[in-house]
């Protein structure tokens, strides 16, 4: 079977999101990924000319899924607790649909290798968090805290629910206990 050469790029990507998951970036070598991919060292080369340049165009395909889903625009007229629930329950789905992905983008949304392009797609994330954030805070909804942290926790806790999901499955109740916890701890109490 010939493998087309559009393929071959897509083989390259997929190996190295399961190992940059799995040994992060310094700890995998272009050889390792050639072999997982199964192509040469030399038509990694082809299609990217350096490791950087692969992790990049990797995470950027990744973190544009990421923003593209979670981010999408809600109807018009929708409350910031209903927002909020919107954006954690694409959070959820997102990482139960790319379980891997999710991991990938976790270790390495700090890597000091991320070209322009995705400290960019990063921003953009962060922007979305400050406008809702600066919504919330005037209409005397949320706390004023620091919209970097409303985005740790929900991320810390999104990211402790897929590593406890062998032990405490992502079931509704589940998810829901976690968005009302997650409210709670951002929401302003009167």
């Amino acid at each position: 079977m010939t493998i087309l050469k559009q393929d071959k790029g897509e083989l390259i990507l997929a190996a190295a999101l399961d190992l940059f998951e799995k040994q992060g970036f310094d700890g995998t070598a272009v050889p390792e990924i050639a072999e997982a991919a199964g192509v040469g060292t030399g038509t990694i080369y082809r299609y990217f000319a350096t490791k950087e340049e692969l992790f990049n165009a990797l995470y950027g395909r990744w973190r544009g899924a990421y923003n593209d889903f979670v981010l999408a625009e809600f109807p018009p007229g929708l409350s910031i607790r209903g927002r909020f629930g919107g954006y954690w329950r694409r959070m959820i789905g997102f990482a139960k649909q790319h379980p891997h992905a999710t991991r990938f983008l976790e270790l390495h949304h700090h890597a000091p290798h991320l070209d322009e392009t995705n400290r960019e797609l990063s921003q953009r994330y962060l922007d979305v968090a400050n406008t809702f954030f600066a919504e919330g805070v005037a209409t005397g909804e949320l706390k004023d805290l620091p919209p970097r942290l409303a985005v740790a926790l929900m991320w810390g806790a999104l990211m402790a629910l897929i590593k406890l999901e062998a032990v405490m499955p992502l079931e509704e109740a589940t998810i829901a206990g976690a968005e009302a916890c997650l409210w709670d701890a951002i929401r302003k109490h009167a």
